[in-house]
């Protein structure tokens, strides 16, 4: 497997879980193109290359991969299968989770005469 482009962005880590979704024609609305793909395997390994496919392509932030070519070519006299293809941030992606929630103030006005009163909310903080 090799990366030939990596465009990864700032905030493009990968999630913990990370579904990709191997397309063989670039969706229509908006994408981003993250990195360009190339892999070589043995005809009966076409299965083990797409995983290895999904799973770099998510490591550079995807959730697609776009088949641009696969064929068969020969390496060192061995026939083998190469792919090459391009790594998609489809959509607008989720923003991560915040792994440190930070308190949040709000002002509330109680019925009766004007005497705001801030009001401190902790996530973390037990219920």
């Amino acid at each position: 497997m090799r990366v030939v482009k990596d465009e990864g962005a700032e905030g493009s880590a990968p999630p913990a879980k990370c579904e990709v979704r191997i397309l063989h024609d670039k969706p229509a609305g908006k994408s981003r193109e993250v990195a360009t793909l190339e892999a070589d395997g043995a005809p009966a390994q076409h299965e083990d290359i797409l995983s290895l496919l999904k799973r770099k392509a998510c490591e550079a932030g995807a959730n697609a991969v776009v088949i641009k070519t696969m064929a068969k070519t020969r390496v060192a006299g061995v026939t083998v299968d190469h792919v090459e293809a391009v790594a998609l941030m489809i959509g607008t992606p989720k923003p991560s989770a915040d792994p440190s929630p930070v308190p949040k103030s709000i002002t509330v006005t109680p019925d009766g005469p004007p005497a705001p009163k801030t009001i401190t909310v902790d996530p973390g903080a037990p219920p």
